[in-house]
């Protein structure tokens, strides 16, 4: 058997664990400078707010004055994520994480009703010690427990949360009533196709010749029909090897003219690369910038241009990365241009423990490594800007994202990863 927990409304019920005065109102969640919906609340929902809607266009469905807008707060959700994946880890073994929201992992060889009230107090501790809001779904495969979690968050009388396929009289029926395009891993094109050839349900996908499907189709499709039939076919490999690219950009909150105020924005994106390089123990021989103008505004000229610098020594160090970030910023800016975004991106990635160097390479690269290790040991303890370049503390920050929807915390909140519950404290 497999189970997967999946936190219901994530980013809205982070939100509403440091502001419970959001229980029970339409609460939406913005993306990045507030442009458009990526997260709602269960009565946002029924206020028929799409998701990815414009947060202009909220006015279209509903008068946006009974609507609370939030600017998204990934540092927090992904922090509440941990929580919850810990919580998880510490019930059952190999954990897969497949998202910042939902998890798999495997059940042991035991009776039904004995997996279904383990799994009803593990939504009860979820929420008893986080906060968080968590459906469950189990089966013999991943797809079916994907789908009966789905099951199990729609449905308004399982107010334990937790839904089983295993007899095959409910898998069957549950099926049936599943739309095709509700299927994991069938998208929009898919769905069009499977269409056209009579396959509207789950249950006719399962009854479809697997001759025909697999001539018609991928082998992916194949292993989806296989995974509702009950055969495990689907594996999840948790990402054990560094990216071959890093990338960090932002959209401005508004047109930049300044060229000090983009390169503090450059410097600020080069660091974080840097950054997390180091925490996959990985370096670059390659930094890539670019910057690009407004495509929306027709009053203002466009452009855009990138650079690639090269190093000569494979690195993951701050001031090596931010150099050769600089370096390739100044020599596409361009005076009397307006920008509405930039981004560095390191690439040609290696890994630190594999890499061959010269003796006066080693020799200067010891002392960066040296270095960057103090000044991420400081800033684990003491918060991540306590230790920065100098250049990263003059600038004014008018390259950020417009956040003006960011929740006022009414409660400071203390969180226990032991046996302690949290604990809520009036500030």
């Amino acid at each position: 058997m497999y189970a997967l927990a999946d936190c219901n409304n994530f980013f809205v019920s982070c939100e509403r664990v440091f502001n419970p005065s959001l229980n029970g109102r339409a609460v939406v969640v913005l993306s990045g400078n507030d442009g458009c919906v990526i997260a709602r609340s269960n009565e946002a929902k029924a206020l028929g707010i799409p998701m990815g809607c414009p947060a202009f266009q909220i006015k279209d469905h509903t008068d946006p004055r009974g609507v609370v807008q939030l600017s998204a707060r990934h540092i927090v959700y992904r922090d509440m994520s941990q929580r919850v994946m810990m919580i998880l880890g510490s019930e059952f073994e190999k954990i897969e994480v497949y998202s910042v929201d939902e998890a798999f992992f495997k059940l042991p060889d035991e009776d039904e009703e004995k997996l279904r009230a383990r799994l009803v107090r593990l939504v009860e501790k979820i929420y008893r010690y986080v906060g968080i809001p968590v459906s469950i779904g189990f089966a013999p495969t991943r797809t079916l427990a994907k789908l009966a979690a789905e099951k199990a968050k729609k449905d308004p009388m399982n107010r334990e949360r937790v839904k089983g396929l295993v007899r095959q009289n409910d898998i069957e029926e549950s099926l049936s009533n599943t739309s095709i395009d509700d299927v994991w891993g069938v998208g929009r094109k898919l769905t069009k196709a499977l269409r056209q050839r009579g396959v509207f349900n789950a249950w006719q996908l399962v009854q479809f010749p697997t001759s025909l499907l697999r001539s018609l189709f991928s082998i992916t499709m194949v292993r989806t029909q296989a995974e509702l039939r009950g055969i495990d076919s689907v594996s999840i490999n948790p990402v054990d090897i560094a990216h071959k690219s890093i990338m960090n950009s932002r959209t401005f909150g508004h047109v930049i003219k300044s060229q000090r105020e983009i390169a503090d924005a450059v410097l600020n994106f080069a660091a974080h690369c840097a950054k997390q390089l180091r925490d996959e123990h990985s370096l670059a021989r390659l930094v890539t910038v670019y910057v690009r103008g407004d495509h929306f505004r027709e009053d203002l000229p466009f452009y855009s241009n990138s650079c690639q610098v090269r190093l000569e020594t494979p690195t993951s160090g701050t001031p090596e990365i931010v150099s050769a970030a600089l370096q390739a910023f100044h020599s596409i800016f361009r005076e009397g241009f307006y920008y509405r975004k930039a981004g560095v991106m390191v690439s040609d990635i290696v890994d630190a423990g594999h890499v061959q160097l010269d003796v006066f390479a080693e020799q200067h690269a010891s002392k960066t490594r040296k270095l960057m290790a103090a000044v991420d040991h400081i800033n684990n303890a003491l918060g991540k800007k306590a230790v920065t370049l100098v250049p990263q503390q003059l600038g004014k920050g008018e390259w950020k994202p417009t956040q003006s929807h960011t929740a006022r915390q009414s409660a400071t909140l203390h969180i226990h990863t032991g046996m302690s519950p949290i604990r809520k404290e009036k500030s």
